[in-house]
């Protein structure tokens, strides 16, 4: 998917959240379950839609469009904020 959004450089799926993920958790995430609060769908975070830009991504459910998680990024910190993220599993021993 990639389409243009007012305010963001990029749309595409959630694989491209994969380096920023990987730095966060320090293991690949796109394959994670991801639950989304608002309309209960459960999928891959590599099927939620990435709006990228240089501060960060925002990771949308594709099922309703609701912010699952957000992450932002400066020279001094990183911010993780949780949306409508009600569940997020992956394997104990993946990595």
């Amino acid at each position: 998917m990639d389409a243009a959004h007012p305010g963001h450089r990029t749309r595409v799926d959630g694989n491209a959240a994969g380096g920023i993920l990987l730095e966060l958790f320090g293991r690949d995430m796109t394959s994670a379950r991801a639950e989304c609060s608002h309309c209960d769908r459960e999928a891959e975070l590599a099927d939620a839609i990435a709006e990228l830009d240089p501060a960060g991504v925002i990771l949308l459910c594709r099922g309703c469009g609701r912010t699952l998680l957000t992450c932002l990024r400066d020279d001094e910190k990183v911010t993780l904020v949780i949306g409508a993220l009600s569940l997020l599993r992956w394997p104990a021993d993946a990595r």
